[in-house]
């Protein structure tokens, strides 16, 4: 039973990823021109990746801590109504510090993307 919880986490985690992936990419193909002028204006490609990974990981923390105060609510509610043991805070640290660097490496590849977005795109008319 240890080892299909692992796997369905696995691939949750998987899915996860995937989603991050497909979403960043979509912010950052209806960003394009605002990356062209943040480009033509100085920013560096380095300043770009940064405000995609801190962009991605304010929601990640956001969505973290929802997660953790669902989680032990519904563990309180559960000790509470079946008797169960209590939820390891470590656990859910470590999920939620699990969670974190999946999404921001997640995001690495369509912000290196962001980052090579020429300045000349700003001028171009969409």
């Amino acid at each position: 039973m240890a080892t299909l919880m692992g796997v369905v986490c696995l691939i949750l985690l998987g899915i996860t990823a995937a989603g991050i992936v497909g979403l960043t990419s979509f912010w950052v193909g209806q960003r394009q021109r605002q990356i062209g002028v943040r480009r033509a204006l100085g920013a560096r490609k380095r300043d770009i990746l940064r405000y995609f990974q801190a962009e991605n990981l304010i929601i990640a923390v956001g969505g973290a801590v929802l997660g953790i105060v669902l989680a032990i609510g519904l563990n309180l509610w559960l000790i509470t109504h079946y008797e169960m043991d209590q939820l390891p805070l470590t656990y859910v640290l470590v999920s939620m510090l699990a969670v974190l660097v999946l999404g921001q490496l997640a995001v690495l590849v369509p912000a290196r993307r962001a980052s090579n977005v020429p300045p000349v795109v700003a001028t171009r008319s969409v």
